[in-house]
């Protein structure tokens, strides 16, 4: 997989630095404040319902039935298991995905959601493929070095942090480079390029979901 190897070398100092965040860091060790930790999780429902909206243009422009199964596999997991530990935080919030529904998407969720539709306009799975890899394969690199240390089973969010761990995800998130490293072997090596362009600016818009809850926290306290 020399395509999407390459594409992961570059990309793990990206991943490196979001798992460096004081979030991700503090969700690690149990400190995580729960309204920070709130504050993402109502993001996060936000993103993962325009996430899986990606997936269903994915599927209309897909060349083959083995193409739909793959897209059908990660928007599966983007609808059950993932949504499982989710919708369990937002009932403790006394949340559900319709109070989701009334509230706005931070600016950097926002950028996000709009570089993926913007990519997926362009109607080429190569490209979306390339929008939507970093989310699932970057949480999967990042929470497996966070479970790797052992003091993350006392965390209070170890049941986030092991969804995201678990050895079948990781097994599944090979198989999707997999593909990826299929769908995109014939191109020139300008397209590649370009195809691993988006899949930075994807990395790098993870980075920023990251920093989001502390970010906006300081914009609060100097608005005061």
């Amino acid at each position: 997989m020399a395509f999407m190897k390459d594409i992961l070398t570059h990309n793990i100092p990206i991943w490196e630095e979001c798992a460096a965040t004081p979030f991700v860091q503090e969700v690690q060790t149990g400190k995580l404040p729960l309204e920070k930790f709130k504050r993402y999780m109502i993001q996060d429902s936000i993103y993962l319902k325009n996430y899986a909206r990606i997936y269903g243009k994915a599927i209309f422009h897909a060349d083959t039935l083995r193409e739909i199964q793959l897209y059908y596999s990660m928007l599966n997991f983007v609808n059950d298991t993932e949504s499982e530990v989710r919708l369990d935080y937002l009932k403790q919030f006394c949340m559900t995905d319709n109070d989701i529904e009334l509230i706005a998407p931070l600016p950097e969720n926002q950028n996000y959601i709009d570089f993926m539709f913007e990519i997926a306009s362009h109607g080429k799975n190569e490209e979306i493929l390339m929008a939507v890899l970093p989310c699932m394969l970057s949480y999967s690199y990042i929470f497996r070095k966070l479970a790797a240390v052992p003091t993350s089973r006392q965390s209070r969010y170890w049941d986030f942090i092991k969804d995201y761990a678990d050895e079948q995800y990781a097994e599944s998130c090979k198989e999707w480079s997999a593909f990826a490293e299929h769908k995109c072997a014939g191109l020139s090596v300008a397209n590649k390029k370009y195809l691993a362009d988006i899949f930075e600016k994807a990395s790098l818009l993870e980075l920023a979901f990251w920093k989001m809850a502390y970010r906006n926290e300081r914009m609060e306290e100097n608005a005061k």
